[in-house]
């Protein structure tokens, strides 16, 4: 037993608390998938056409690069916040509003530096948000409860993917409206939850004096000592830069390899991506669903975790040897599959091994660079792979494959966990 485990919590949480955390998450992704997959892309193509890997590549190397600092400092501040509205609500208010701003500064981008700066302020605020959002998980919802609200929380990659593709690349063509609609989903999708979120204060006598010195080397959690925490980071990160690349490439795969437009006449590949996000949707909700009822029932969370990145690993395969777009649809059937049920169990797989209960956000700011140092590799092995012609998505698929299924491995000697 932890020395914290005291701190855990054992009450169980409501329908209401889950509705209102499942739709702050969903408003999230909402606002940050179509961003990563359609607007990022659109916008290195209009600024460079002949660059547009190269742009898209530095764009997100640096986004992700603050993205990752941002998640460190967010989780341990929010951890030692003392405001009388509570430790994490005041952070997603902050961070909400500041990546609404950040939308204006991409938006209005005309160079790659201007672009750069945008998604840097962007990606600073917006995880200076979820990195509260996420520390709510441990702060409330007891480990009986975390398969199933994983579950829940696991609908806002897929809903925010497809209701992105589907709105931002399907329905609105007009750039402001754009950006606005996914202003809109963050702030209208956080407001249910941060107005009813029980977030007591944290009373300043519990919080030890800053040091800053002590403060940066408490961001280090010693793989020797926490070995579970370490596979389980080594696992999501190796599988997260896997779906990294297939989220950021995509629509140049539907553009350049698909021809979507010539198979298509009289429509855009941004459509294309709208009917793959969609149908995958469907499927990876439902797979999420199960796999996250299921771990928890049956007390098995690896078990799930890696037939997850398994499947997501062989529909990859698939992608690397076709450019037909019916078999490409069958493929992301099943990537959507193997993503959903991932992504369920693997959240409430890593809030079961955090090394400190009480420094809850700080930990998942470490995990949650696996989250956000993938988008800066990522562009890096997209250029690598894709070669001088940047055309070589063969190549760039099995190593996303391959990524996948030793993500998949390196959750099986966890021991902490089943």
């Amino acid at each position: 037993m932890r020395p914290d485990d005291g701190a855990r919590p054992k009450e169980p949480v409501r329908a209401n608390f889950i509705a209102a955390y499942t739709l702050a998450q969903i408003g999230a992704f909402v606002s940050f998938q179509p961003l990563l997959q359609v607007l990022l892309p659109l916008k290195a193509e209009s600024i460079d056409a002949a660059s547009k890997a190269v742009v898209l590549s530095q764009v997100a190397f640096y986004g992700a690069i603050a993205a990752s600092i941002a998640n460190l400092l967010a989780g341990a501040i929010s951890d030692r916040t003392t405001s009388r509205f509570g430790r994490r609500r005041p952070w997603m208010v902050v961070g909400a509003i500041g990546a609404s701003l950040a939308y204006l500064a991409i938006m209005n981008a005309k160079t790659p530096l201007a672009l750069i700066g945008g998604v840097i302020l962007f990606q600073l605020t917006f995880n200076l948000c979820f990195s509260a959002l996420v520390a709510v998980m441990p702060d409330r919802v007891p480990d009986t409860q975390k398969g199933m609200v994983a579950a829940f929380l696991s609908l806002g990659n897929p809903i925010g993917t497809a209701a992105g593709a589907v709105i931002i690349g399907g329905l609105l063509v007009v750039e402001w409206q754009r950006y606005a609609v996914i202003s809109a989903a963050l702030l209208l999708g956080l407001a249910p939850f941060v107005l009813r979120l029980k977030d007591p204060p944290l009373a300043k006598a519990d919080v030890p004096p800053f040091h800053l010195r002590e403060f940066i080397a408490g961001l280090w959690v010693s793989p020797r000592e926490h070995p579970d925490f370490a596979f389980a980071w080594a696992g999501r990160f190796m599988v997260l830069v896997a779906l990294s690349l297939v989220q950021s490439y995509m629509l140049y795969f539907l553009q350049d390899v698909v021809e979507y437009p010539r198979l298509f006449p009289g429509h855009r590949s941004e459509e294309g991506l709208a009917i793959l996000a969609t149908v995958s949707t469907v499927f990876n909700v439902a797979c999420a669903m199960v796999g996250g009822v299921l771990s928890d029932r049956m007390q098995r969370r690896k078990l799930f975790a890696f037939g997850a990145a398994l499947t997501i690993a062989a529909s990859m395969v698939v992608f690397s040897l076709t450019s037909d777009w019916n078999v490409l649809l069958a493929a992301y059937v099943v990537y959507g599959c193997g993503a959903g049920c991932y992504c369920a169990v693997d959240i409430a797989l890593v809030t079961q091994v955090l090394p400190s209960q009480r420094d809850a956000g700080k930990d998942l700011g470490v995990i949650n660079l696996a989250n956000t140092l993938p988008q800066a590799l990522a562009p890096a092995l997209a250029v690598w792979s894709l070669g001088p012609t940047h055309g070589n998505f063969q190549l760039f698929f099995l190593m996303a494959a391959g990524l996948a299924l030793a993500g998949g491995l390196a959750i099986l000697p966890i021991r902490g966990v089943r």
